[in-house]
């Protein structure tokens, strides 16, 4: 079995004229992140891989609960096209995690991260800035990941 958790990004504020990609964190966002990363850090399973969106917002929330775990943040594995990704393309993502890593995080956006948690556990999800849905992934394989193959084990907001 193999856990996954589901984070999206801290809050961001919408600045006009700024690229959406470029989107800094707000003060609230980086709180909010550290907040995690510290309840995290209690008891919860630790994250041998960390996926995220590359857009400054998603990897900045990733780097800062990261660093909360301990965790070697450049290690974190960036890709610019989990950046508002559909459910399908973060899914792709998270299959080709390698096998070896049996608990990981991804961060990313919305609409897609909410229609994957949807998708994989059959409830509905409306994942709020900087909300985790942590996950027991029924399967050996992360590329066994389908629908209805995890079950909630907590849904944690800051």
């Amino acid at each position: 079995m193999k856990t996954l958790y589901i984070i999206r990004h801290g809050d961001s504020p919408l600045l006009q004229g700024s690229n959406d990609f470029d989107r800094p964190l707000s003060e609230m966002g980086k709180y909010d992140a550290i907040n995690i990363g510290l309840h995290l850090n209690e008891d919860y399973p630790q994250p041998s891989y960390i996926l995220s969106s590359a857009a400054k917002r998603a990897i900045t929330t990733a780097r800062i609960i990261g660093a909360e775990l301990d965790f070697d943040t450049t290690t974190i594995t960036a890709k610019k096209e989990l950046h508002n990704a559909s459910m399908q393309t973060v899914m792709q993502a998270i299959i080709d995690i390698p096998e070896k890593h049996d608990c990981a995080m991804v961060f990313g956006h919305n609409p897609g991260l909410s229609a994957l948690a949807s998708y994989l556990t059959g409830e509905n999800f409306n994942i709020g800035t900087c909300n985790t849905v942590l996950l027991n992934v029924e399967t050996d394989a992360w590329n066994e990941l389908s629908k209805d193959t995890c079950t909630i084990r907590n849904y944690i907001a800051p």
